[in-house]
Parts: C-alpha cells; structure tokens; sequence
C-alpha cells in the first residue's frame, strides 16, 4: 500500500480497529455534532464515518496518533515490558458482585472500592443489552456497574465517552476498566498531553488475548443454534468459547476455529496484560471463581490495600506454578503478534507507521480551540 494516509479509514477498512473508541472522543472534524461516530445497533464493531470530505481535509493526523494499531512502540514486543509489583489470586467478598461476576468479581470490586472511598467520582463501563450491543456509559451507580460487570469479548468503543467528560466541568476523577488496546490508546492521548487523559485518575485493567466482532460471535451462536437473546454469560476457558444460556445450558465452540477470522489487530497485538495499568485483572492460572490479580503502580497497590481493608475483595499471594502460567502466556502472545506485526507493516507499512504531520497551527494551538459544542475546533 503506496498513498500515505492522514487519517484512520484505511486502518479500519482493512481490520487495523479494535474499535476502542480513541478516534471518535478526539477527532478534530466534530463541529456542531459527531463526524466519527458509532451506532451500535446497526454497526456493532467499528466506527463510521458520517462525512469522509471532513477527514480527507483534515491533515491533523491526530487519529492516527492515538490509534492503539499505529505505531506500536517496539518495546511491547519483548517480555521485559510486562513487570508488576506483587501478584495475587482475588475474589470479591460482595455477594451481589459474585451472582454476577465472570469470575472472581475483582475488577467490579475495586471499581466500587474507588467510588466508595473517594478515590473517583465516576466510573466508565460496558453495558449492553440483551441483543449484546455494547454501549459505554459514564456513571457513579453501584447497580450500573454491577450490570456492566462480566467480559464481553466483543470490540466495544470505550473509550468514545471521553469527550463528554472533558466537555463537562462537573465530572471529578473516573476509575476505567479496558482491555490493553484501550489502555494502549489512552496512553497514546497522554503521552499528547490531551485534555482527556487528565480526568483518569485509577485504571483497571484486564487480560485480553483477542477479542471478536459482534457479527463473528452472531455466527457462531447460529452454528450452536441459539441467539444472542439466549446468552447470560460468555466465556473462554481450556480452548474453548463457552456461552451459557438462559435455560441452564452450557455450550461451547473450539476457540481456534473461532480464531481463524481474528481481526488483524487482534493478531498483532502484543499485550496480554497492560503496561499502563494500576491492576490488571484475568482469569489465567486461577481456580475456579477467583481471579488474577497483578499490582502495576503504587496507586494500584493502594487501591487493592483499600478494598481488603474495607472487607470488600479477599486475596492470597499467587504461587510460582500461576507466575510461570502467566508468563508462558505473555511469552506467547507477544511472539505471535511480533511475527505478525512483521508481516503487516512490510505490506501496509503507510498506515501502520506514521510520522505527525503539521498543518496551519500546532498541536497544542489546535488543543486550546473550544466552542460550547466542540473539544476541538480547527481550520479545517
């Protein structure tokens, strides 16, 4: 691929979007409404685009600079990335967490722990509604986020709602739960010194080794002869996708041939766990119900010293067979994925390497323009 890009189209045309939502909180083109956007009852795993001449005048970049699939810093790739400061098996000790946890309940947990002690004063979480449309929402309820508790394995843009804090002077500090490409992206606005970074005071993070589009789990779900309407729970576990059903029913499908149309942003991507965290949370070397529970940050360790003081999680130090669990699986994916990374940058090379381009004003003059109805406003 030949003709360099200057915005993110191409990447989501070809499979690069793990629809974390980035590019739609910061797009400089929303002016009076949402250029890029989503509806996620009818396009359920990516963004779209309402005026494609916006992003074609646009010459900002600033998508493709945030955008988790471009520029993955080389350092992911090695396994020295992935340290932590203490490991842990966690299960929440709330009863109403665990009716509805996938598995331990930890990451719910800690999110109530943060509202309960002050530490934030809104959260940002995936619900979704019985047809497993995925909508994020910002909210300081307990019974929000305990509906939201649960993987859902389907790309969800959480990030998308970013904007909407940063344009309300009443929201305090947020607590956020993401997978790495989220969190990757998340760093990416900080490390831009983007306005919406500032208000993300705790990050959760939780195990990914891929995720899929709604459509792809839709078809799976024919092939077991259920619908989506029928699904309580989905997980995956010993090679396997489970979904358990509404009537008791427990079905599973083989993940590697659920794997075999894995977008390429989920094959490149290196990260088990996220480097940016505070905690990252999975399931990977634990027993049944519990959790895995690794401490990043002094913040992080802080946070889970808060729950276990209010009796809220119960935690025991992770063996050495977890430990050597977890690190045979970031040695794997971080392999995988730099063999594909490998492959795809020799071919998509335009897109998937980018340097900043300037047009007019810098980047922070661009930052700095704000209307009643616009984070940013440019000349476009």
């Amino acid at each position: 691929m030949s003709t360099k890009a200057s915005n993110v189209l191409s990447n989501i045309d070809l499979g690069f979007c793990s629809f974390c939502g980035a590019c739609i909180a910061i797009c400089p083109t929303h002016v009076g409404s949402r250029n890029l956007d989503y509806i996620s009852e009818k396009y359920a795993d990516r963004p779209i685009v309402k005026d494609s001449a916006k992003c074609e005048k646009c010459r900002h970049t600033l998508c493709m600079q945030i955008c988790p699939q471009i520029n993955i810093s080389k350092n992911l790739f090695s396994v020295d990335s992935y340290s932590y400061i203490e490991a842990y098996y966690s299960k929440s000790r709330l009863p109403e967490v665990l009716s509805r946890a996938q598995d331990g309940g930890t990451a719910t947990t800690l999110l109530i722990t943060a509202l309960r002690a002050g530490l934030v004063d809104y959260a940002i979480v995936i619900k979704r509604d019985d047809e497993w449309h995925s909508k994020p929402m910002v909210t300081r309820n307990e019974e929000d986020i305990l509906e939201a508790s649960g993987s859902k394995y389907i790309f969800s843009p959480l990030l998308s709602v970013l904007d909407e804090i940063t344009d309300r002077i009443d929201f305090g500090r947020v607590a956020i739960v993401g997978i790495p490409c989220q969190l990757r992206a998340l760093e990416n606005i900080a490390m831009l010194r983007f306005k919406h970074n500032d208000v993300v005071a705790v990050k959760i993070g939780l195990f990914c080794m891929h995720g899929f589009s709604r459509d792809r789990i839709e078809s799976i779900l024919k092939e077991l002869n259920i619908s989506f309407r029928d699904v309580v729970k989905i997980n995956i576990k010993k090679g396997k996708l489970w979904f358990a059903t509404k009537d008791g029913k427990l079905l599973d499908y083989p993940l590697k041939k659920a794997e075999k149309v894995l977008r390429p942003a989920c094959r490149q991507c290196p990260e088990l766990f996220s480097p940016y965290a505070d905690i990252n949370v999975g399931s990977i070397a634990a027993e049944e119900n519990w959790n895995t529970l690794l401490v990043m940050t002094q913040k992080g360790k802080e946070l889970v010293e808060k729950a276990m003081s209010m009796g809220l999680l119960e935690t025991k130090p992770m063996d050495i067979n977890g430990i050597e669990t977890v690190n045979k699986y970031v040695h794997r994916k971080t392999g995988e994925a730099l063999k594909n990374r490998e492959l795809y940058t020799k071919e998509f090379h335009n897109i998937l390497l980018i340097s900043p381009t300037k047009r007019g004003k810098s980047l922070n003059d661009i930052l700095e323009h704000k209307t009643v109805k616009s984070l940013y406003l440019s000349p476009l």
